[in-house]
């Protein structure tokens, strides 16, 4: 479908728990060109376009967003075993372990510059960890958790549906802007990828996403040196309201919540994919620091 030569080898990618993916090796004329490929196992084709149209538009700007090869026939997606597929450039770089406060100011001010590009366009994507998915998976893995985290969890719902009433400013987010979708080249950043949670939503969100899992300085503490350093380096690209500083440690709490929610809908107890205590403990902790 893609004329880019023979076959060489394939190897599956471990992380991630929602699509498919595989490292791929392709000769041709004798040279060897590294690809990924991607099969989308929740969404619909339909869905696509709207992921494509991002990534192509901060490839545009500048960003380092991994853009989809086109078909012969100029279609940037396909379908394989019978569902959507991609194969994108295999970019540069390694997922970090340790993170400096270097690494949060450039991944802050990445995400800054996201934000910023994505505003002059007006794709939709309803989010789709809404409080009303939160209410429905709550029921959902009740039976998986102490009645103690199912009280924290429904009253972090009930403050996430209200703060829908915010005015905060919105967007179009990454909306899992985890390390492991990020590639750094010693220090340089050299990869944004995975932009299939994109969606609208507050802006702060996606900050609050990003900050749980690059600033940890230990299971349930964020540092505030990490934090700040992330906080900086947005802040060159869009300077942050009074009001989304006043509320990003509850939005803090409300995506430790999500994460700990989608990861224990990724199995059963014996068999999740990604731990989801993790998130619970992370959740137990920011929900007791905004009590004090």
């Amino acid at each position: 479908m893609f004329r880019l030569g023979e076959l060489t080898s394939f190897e599956p990618i471990v992380e991630g728990i929602e699509n498919s993916n595989y490292f791929i090796s392709i000769t041709e004329h004798g040279e060897r060109t590294e690809y990924v490929l991607t099969i989308i196992e929740q969404l619909g084709l339909d869905d696509l376009p709207f992921f494509n149209q991002i990534l192509q538009h901060l490839f545009f700007y500048g960003l380092p967003v991994p853009t989809p090869k086109q078909t012969l026939d100029g279609m940037t997606t396909t379908l394989f075993c019978g569902k959507p597929t991609l194969l994108f450039p295999k970019l540069d770089g390694v997922h970090l372990e340790q993170v400096e406060e270097a690494h949060c100011r450039s991944i802050g001010k990445a995400l800054g510059d996201i934000h910023v590009t994505l505003a002059t366009q007006d794709w939709c994507r309803a989010n789709p960890y809404s409080p009303e998915w939160m209410d429905a998976t709550l029921q959902e893995v009740a039976a998986k958790i102490s009645k103690d985290d199912l009280a924290m969890l429904n009253r972090i719902s009930n403050v996430y549906e209200a703060a829908q009433e915010l005015n905060l400013p919105k967007g179009i987010v990454h909306g899992d802007l985890f390390r492991d979708n990020v590639l750094f080249d010693a220090n340089e950043l050299t990869g944004i990828l995975d932009f299939f949670n994109a969606c609208n939503d507050f802006l702060v969100q996606d900050i609050a996403i990003t900050i749980n899992d690059w600033c940890r300085e230990d299971a349930i503490s964020i540092s505030p040196t990490l934090r700040a350093a992330l906080i900086e380096g947005y802040s060159e690209k869009r300077t942050l309201t009074e009001i989304e500083l006043e509320h990003l440690p509850a939005f803090q709490t409300f995506s430790a919540a999500r994460f700990a929610l989608t990861r224990l809908t990724s199995g059963d107890p014996d068999d999740y994919l990604k731990d989801p205590h993790e998130f619970l403990d992370l959740t137990r902790a920011l929900s007791n620091q905004e009590d004090r």
